[in-house]
């Protein structure tokens, strides 16, 4: 924690007016003057037209009252700069760190849909939460800012490709039938590879009410993870993909993740040896799957895990549909 971070640096403020909040505040706070103004009413014996348009002094009186209070309580700024970043709520300091403290950030969302930053003080470790959304900063972009400060190799914006259309369609949901994919990070370095997105999380999906009691009473809750790469058209993409699986298994125990999925990505037909070995492929705890970004076609490993990939995500068809869209280039 450093306390004294405003002091040394000029930092940017990012803030959002959260208007329900202040609503909220204006409805109770105007009721309650109401209720008081018409008690000192009545005990004036007062009636008429003339008390009754001063009414309309509670509506003003809990109008003010509600923005000072909001300002005072509730309203959150984020400042960060090339340094680090502060979070303030009102009055308080709630976070001030700097970048270097950091060996990672990732997006993550929440119970309730609201994507937040989470940067770790080590790997899989001690982390804290920045609520982005709150202050009206795009937390995928706050993500790229931090990362690029925290690993000088990330580049500091990310132009869209199908990777970030990628990310940003499983965070909304697109594995949901069969896993809970809420936290995301890019660029990630596991063992001498560069994995341009990793998602993971459980297979206990987090709803409202009576389907997050469904989910807890009766879904399993194993940790699962998507790895997301491209394959490379050379003679080695056999090896890298027995690379990667070596990977993915080696997580696999390390982290105790019980499913987990290798999504790689090309420009055309796989080699004949890589699609022989995806297609072959039977380890039950891993899936294995190749979408041609030009065309979306799919060649998917056989297990259930595999098949997942194709008719419960169905990642050919977003692929496609991302090619379609503004994120064209790979």
């Amino acid at each position: 924690m450093i306390d004294n971070i405003a002091a040394e640096i000029t930092l940017p403020i990012k803030s959002k007016v959260q208007f329900s909040r202040i609503v909220f505040y204006w409805a109770v706070l105007t009721v309650g003057f109401a209720l008081l103004w018409s008690f000192i009413l009545n005990l004036l014996h007062m009636s008429g037209m003339i008390p009754a348009l001063s009414l309309a002094g509670p509506m003003i009186l809990g109008g003010i009252s509600s923005v000072l209070l909001y300002f005072a309580r509730d309203h959150r700024t984020l400042e960060y700069d090339d340094d680090g970043y502060r979070v303030r709520k009102g009055k308080l300091d709630l976070a001030s760190h700097r970048w270097s403290e950091f060996k990672e950030c990732s997006v993550v969302k929440d119970s309730y849909g609201r994507n937040r930053i989470r940067v770790y003080v080590d790997r899989d470790g001690n982390h804290f939460d920045i609520e982005s959304s709150a202050c009206g900063v795009d937390p995928y972009n706050l993500r790229d800012f931090a990362l690029s400060r925290i690993s000088p190799r990330v580049p500091e914006e990310r132009a869209s490709n199908v990777f970030t259309g990628l990310e940003r369609e499983l965070q909304r949901g697109r594995a949901g039938w069969v896993a809970d994919l809420n936290e995301t990070f890019r660029d990630y370095q596991l063992a001498g590879e560069v994995f341009p997105l990793i998602a993971r999380g459980s297979t206990r999906p987090k709803g409202f009410l009576l389907s997050r009691f469904i989910a807890f009473t009766i879904m399993p809750n194993y940790n699962v993870c998507m790895y997301v790469d491209r394959l490379d058209s050379g003679k080695d993409a056999k090896g890298q993909i027995l690379r990667l699986i070596r990977i993915v298994e080696t997580q696999r125990d390390q982290k105790d993740i019980k499913w987990s999925w290798l999504l790689l990505l090309g420009d055309g037909e796989p080699p004949e040896l890589a699609g022989r070995l995806i297609k072959e492929f039977g380890n039950k705890d891993v899936g294995i799957g190749y979408v041609n970004i030009l065309t979306g076609e799919m060649l998917t490993s056989a297990n259930q895990l595999g098949r997942s990939m194709f008719n419960q995500m169905r990642l050919n068809h977003l692929i496609r549909d991302l090619r379609k869209r503004k994120y064209l280039s790979s």
